[in-house]
């Protein structure tokens, strides 16, 4: 038996070695900003994208890559020609605050990085040899035709399709440059080019500002548009128009903003059935991002009375109290979750999801009177193990009060 055991060692390791003897991808194995910033310096000395592999000891996934991926021909030498090729492990101290800076948080996690160590293209896990070999060509291809591109454009010679490739390619590298570039594009535009489908998602991206020309244009012949691209592209740029508007409204605190997102882009792709609710989701997304918390609750009541049938209003108020404590760290907005469960109580006293999360709303609200009260509440209704078990989850987090 323990010969047997040693040639199963001996194996062991020869297949082992056999795997380490592989050819593969000419890798830098980053463990430092020094490296990492020696990485690219030559980077851009070669003019090259930086393609970068971000992996874990632990990960399956990326040894899958290292040992089938990595190790194909093709891969290895177009690879190898075209970028500078990085691996960095994300669990030592260095590589889990970089992995952090590229918000990473899976692996593996591919990215490939311009010069300025700006993402360029990101894949997350894993891919096979040939959906790798297609990411990297299209980055490559993008890379080595932006400055020709550029020149043609300062020049004056670029197609409109080629202009539009600029932008496209621009966006990756010179979000400025290309927001400056799709702007002198879209103010020559004419009633043709509204009619092809590259108009419409050149707008969502750069101009859909509700005073833009563009904006106005579609906005205004919907009913070609409609008939052009059909209802539902018309749809997905006024979903962009309104995301974007919202965003801005949030940011700078313009309420007029979300009037007109409410009363002009609503109606536009969300039926007029569902029209009220979308309404109230914009108001209240708007005021709990602001934490206008006093004006969320009166839009809150206000689609509750007005909106919500009878039927319908505890299962309403229960998903709005699990909303709030999910998403919000307010009192002000506790203490209008509580309102809702007592009213959801109120309508059924016997239930204990309403009774359980009564206690936890307390508990956040520091009310141990009350929240020991709703404890004694749902404690009476847990008919099964696992509320019982919740209920003890629940008295911990009263005692801790």
């Amino acid at each position: 038996m323990k010969v047997f055991q040693f040639i199963v060692s001996l194996l062991l390791i020869s297949n082992l070695a056999i795997a380490n003897d592989l050819e593969t991808i000419d890798f830098i194995e980053v463990s430092s900003e020094k490296e990492w910033k020696k990485a690219f310096e030559k980077a851009k000395a070669d003019n090259k994208v930086v393609f970068v592999d971000v992996y874990t000891d632990w990960c399956g996934y990326c040894h899958k890559l290292d040992n089938e991926v990595y190790t194909n021909e093709q891969v290895i030498s177009y690879f190898n020609e075209n970028f500078i090729n990085i691996k960095f492990d994300a669990e030592t101290q260095w590589g889990y605050q970089k992995a952090q800076a590229y918000a990473v948080d899976g692996y593996p996690t591919l990215l490939f990085l311009t010069t300025n160590e700006d993402v360029y293209e990101e894949i997350g896990g894993f891919v096979p040899s040939p959906t790798l070999l297609a990411y990297a060509e299209e980055v490559q291809s993008s890379w080595v035709k932006l400055p020709i591109l550029a020149a043609q454009y300062e020049r004056g010679t670029t197609s409109k399709g080629e202009t539009l490739e600029y932008i496209d390619a621009l966006e990756r590298r010179d979000v400025e440059k290309a927001n400056e570039v799709a702007a002198t594009y879209l103010k020559g535009l004419n009633d043709a080019d509204y009619l092809e489908i590259e108009t419409l998602w050149l707008a969502s991206r750069f101009e859909n500002y509700l005073e833009a020309e563009t904006y106005m244009y579609i906005t205004a012949h919907k009913d070609l548009m409609v008939e052009t691209h059909g209802q539902s592209e018309y749809e997905d740029y006024i979903k962009a128009v309104y995301n974007d508007n919202l965003l801005l409204a949030i940011k700078y605190g313009d309420e007029t903003l979300l009037n007109r997102i409410v009363i002009e882009l609503i109606p536009e792709f969300v039926p007029e059935t569902e029209q009220a609710e979308a309404a109230y989701i914009t108001k209240t997304l708007y005021y709990g991002q602001r934490e206008d918390f006093d004006n969320y609750v009166i839009e809150s009541n206000a689609y509750l009375n007005n909106h919500v049938l009878p039927e319908d209003k505890k299962n309403f108020m229960f998903s709005q109290a699990v909303e709030i404590l999910n998403n919000y760290e307010s009192k002000r907005l506790y203490e209008h979750a509580v309102d809702l469960l007592k009213q959801c109580r109120r309508m059924d006293k016997d239930n204990f999801e309403v009774a359980s999360l009564l206690v936890y709303t307390y508990a956040l609200l520091g009310d141990k009177k009350q929240a020991n009260e709703s404890l004694l509440l749902a404690e009476d209704l847990a008919d099964s193990d696992e509320k019982s078990a919740i209920v003890a989850d629940l008295k911990q987090v009263v005692s801790s009060i």
